[in-house]
């Protein structure tokens, strides 16, 4: 479904809750968008992009305004791609930069990744069996920091993995690829000690004299208005602010 334009799954929808020129008139379908003046009855005009399978998190660069997605793989291949209008995701022709292998259990055939120009592939991917993280995996966006008030992080573009709750990075001033590019990890200093956030949830559990400790962490982002990061999880009822 998310390669057939006639329907609503698999897509990025854009639309004005203002408006009243949709089918039923109950909002809006901007003129700007990719497929609203094409004339043909088979698109849905309301598509801004297509190709998705289980987007979590849709962030923008407020440098360049360029805006990015965070993708949930099937059984291979996690995700952060740029979002451009008519871009087509891939899914389910492509997991990641590869060609999804269906079936039972699922794969990829990883002999020749991005070989159709007309995809967009991600900036970003990680592998679900990665041993840094669980036995389950799922990207999480995301933020672009442009501000200066944890310089560490300026430019950066930030990201995770929802259960494990690792932090990565890349250089939002020159992207990656996907595919083997490097992307680098961000460990939390708690007074002096390199620690995970699924390790500082574990000792805070501790701490409340919980009869389970997180196996888990279900990561997401806040960013504030005067350049504050919160990371927010469900394992231990605390909001992190992070700190220089």
């Amino acid at each position: 479904m998310s390669q057939n334009l006639n329907s609503a799954f698999g897509k990025i929808l854009r639309i004005d809750p203002m408006g009243t020129n949709s089918a039923n008139g109950k909002y809006g379908i901007p003129a700007s968008n990719p497929f609203a003046n094409d004339n043909d009855p088979n698109t849905l005009g309301e598509i801004f992009a297509y190709g998705t399978r289980n987007p979590q998190r849709i962030f923008w660069d407020p440098k360049t305004r360029n805006m990015f997605m965070s993708d949930i793989g099937q059984n291979t291949v996690e995700e952060i791609s740029p979002v451009t209008p008519g871009a087509n995701l891939g899914w389910n022709v492509w997991e990641g930069s590869f060609i999804f292998v269906p079936g039972r259990g699922g794969g990829v055939n990883t002999t020749e990744p991005r070989k159709d120009p007309k995809m967009t592939y991600p900036i970003v991917e990680f592998g679900q069996l990665d041993p840094l993280l669980q036995n389950n995996s799922a990207a999480i966006g995301g933020f672009v920091y442009r501000h200066r008030r944890i310089p560490q992080l300026t430019n950066l573009l930030i990201f995770g993995d929802n259960p494990s709750g690792e932090i990565f990075y890349v250089n939002a001033d020159s992207l990656p690829k996907g595919g083997q590019d490097t992307i680098r990890r961000i460990l939390l200093d708690d007074k002096g000690e390199r620690k995970t956030l699924l390790q500082v949830i574990k000792e805070k559990n501790a701490t409340q004299g919980r009869p389970q400790i997180a196996t888990r962490v279900d990561l997401r982002f806040s960013e504030g208005p005067d350049g504050q990061i919160f990371l927010i999880n469900k394992r231990d009822g605390i909001i992190r602010m992070l700190v220089p």
